[in-house]
Formats: C-alpha cells, sequence, structure tokens
C-alpha cells in the first residue's frame, strides 16, 4: 500500500460543511495527519484573502494553492512560491470581450502589498457580480475597460459571473486567446463564474509543482475535491478522491469516492488512506 505524503484539500464543498464550517472530524484528521508527518495543502478557488482564514482554522497546512492554481503561497508565512500570471494584453482582450457581452470584468492581483482588484466601470452598477464587489469593496477599483489594465502588472485572471448559457458563449470567444478559460456552474456566490487563465494554470499543474518541490512523487500525493475545477488535480495526483456530492464528470475523473461534505467526507478518506496505513504500521 502506499502512504501519502502529500494531501491537496479543495476547501468549499470538501473540507467545508454545507454551511461553511469546519467540524471536529476534519479539524481532528488533519491535525493527525500533519502529526505523521503528512504535508496538506489547501487548493481553492478563493485568494488569499477567502483562504487564509480557512487555514488558520484548520492549523495544519503549510501551503494554499490559490486562484485555481495561479499562485502558490506557503502558510502561514504568505511567501510566494510559484506565480504564472496572465499576459496584460491577453488579460485585456478578454476584459474588453466580457463587458462587449453585457458583464463586468474583474481583474485579480495579488501583490506583496495585499490584494487588489480592478473592475470594468461598465456596464452600469447592478447585475450579477454586484455582491461580490460590494463584499470586496476596500479592494476594488473601478476604470473604463479600454484603460483598466493600463500602468499595471498582469493580473493573475479575469473572472465575471453570469447565466451559464451567455457564459458558455462568451467562452467560445476566448478560443483564440493565448490563456486557459473555465466555468464553475455555481460558485461561492451562487453565480456561475468564467474564469481566464495563463495557459497551463490549474490545480492539477500547481499540485505536481508543490510536490516536486517539496520532494514528494507524485504517486505519493493525494488530492479531495467535488468541482470541476478539481478535475485536473484528481487526475494528476496519485489518488484521487471525489465527493460523494460531486458532479458525474467529477466523480469520473476520480480513484475512490468518499461521503458528501455534510458528512465528513474528506475526513473519511485522510482515515481511510493516510491515518489508517500509518496506524496498522509496526511500531
Amino acid at each position: 500500500m502506499t502512504d501519502y505524503r502529500l494531501i491537496a484539500l479543495d476547501v468549499d464543498g470538501t473540507i467545508l460543511t454545507p454551511t461553511g464550517e469546519l467540524t471536529p472530524r476534519m479539524l481532528a484528521a488533519a491535525h493527525e495527519a500533519r502529526s505523521l508527518g503528512v504535508t496538506l495543502a489547501l487548493a481553492t478557488a478563493r485568494r488569499w484573502t477567502g483562504a487564509a482564514p480557512v487555514a488558520r482554522a484548520l492549523d495544519a497546512a503549510s501551503a494554499l494553492i490559490l486562484y485555481d492554481g495561479a499562485l502558490r503561497r506557503g502558510f502561514p508565512s504568505g511567501t510566494v512560491e510559484a506565480v504564472a500570471p496572465l499576459t496584460r494584453d491577453v488579460a485585456q482582450v478578454a476584459a474588453r470581450r466580457i463587458v462587449e457581452s453585457g458583464l463586468r470584468a474583474v481583474a485579480q492581483f495579488s501583490p506583496a502589498s495585499g490584494e487588489r482588484m480592478v473592475s470594468s466601470a461598465e456596464p452600469p452598477a447592478g447585475g450579477w457580480m454586484e455582491p461580490y464587489l460590494d463584499n470586496f469593496a476596500q479592494q476594488v477599483r473601478y476604470k473604463p475597460v479600454m484603460s483598466m489594465l493600463r500602468g499595471r502588472a498582469a493580473p493573475l485572471r479575469i473572472v465575471t459571473f453570469g447565466p451559464n448559457t451567455l457564459l458558455h458563449a462568451l467562452a467560445e470567444r476566448m478560443d483564440d486567446l493565448t490563456a486557459e478559460w473555465q466555468i464553475l456552474p455555481s460558485g461561492s456566490y451562487g453565480q456561475a463564474e468564467l474564469t481566464v487563465f495563463a495557459p497551463g494554470v490549474s490545480k492539477g499543474a500547481a499540485l505536481m509543482e508543490l510536490a516536486a518541490d517539496r520532494g514528494v512523487p507524485i504517486e505519493e500525493t493525494m488530492a479531495i475535491g467535488d468541482g470541476v475545477n478539481d478535475i485536473s488535480m484528481l487526475r494528476a495526483a496519485g489518488l484521487g478522491v471525489a465527493m460523494g456530492h460531486a458532479a458525474l464528470g467529477v466523480r469520473a475523473a476520480a480513484d475512490v469516492i468518499t461521503g458528501s461534505n455534510d458528512d465528513d467526507g474528506a475526513a473519511q478518506a485522510i482515515e481511510r488512506f493516510v491515518l489508517g496505513r500509518r496506524m496498522e504500521e509496526p511500531a
């Protein structure tokens, strides 16, 4: 049997319950795995702003894969370990096409001074992104789309929220760009999300880089997740574990299925494949 030395954990829908909590069982499994020398990483679409509080509450992770793999930071130091931004020209084209579709485009940055976002001023206020932008009002600046990236560093990604059908039509217009795109059917704000990344960016690619940096063979890694953005890391890991409530395509990408996030499915997987194996070994 394989000893898994690195575990990548999705956050929303995986280690958090449907109400956004970490259960005592999840905390205990993570802490025991860490005590056995296993490296834990959170792998999430969240930015540092949203991921760091979860990592502090979990008190077991030493790395954060953020922005769906566009940025990797050590924890708790926050030291940047790897970053893969979009080129500014590609980001500008993607933002313009989003606005032409009637949606707001948001460029996300993560400099050492703190996370920032620049939103297109068009279309007028109201609509799909307003709850998100209002929640992070202190981080957001508004600029006309044609100048929103002028004089700025390259962003990590361009994002927009909107109806699924509109986002899929919009994504087709991104196919000629030197970039990757993904659509989450329902993100943290209950909206479908379109994200445009640099080529090659994914949670799976970030997991492989993290494993190499930590000297862990990829065969000795485990990944647990529930979303379409987790498919790449479920396929990349030595053992891919899909949550029981995950969509069929996500479950098909995994090696095994665990319980749902309202039944401590992530903790179940750690207990079974990491803690159980270690407890069976002779002293």
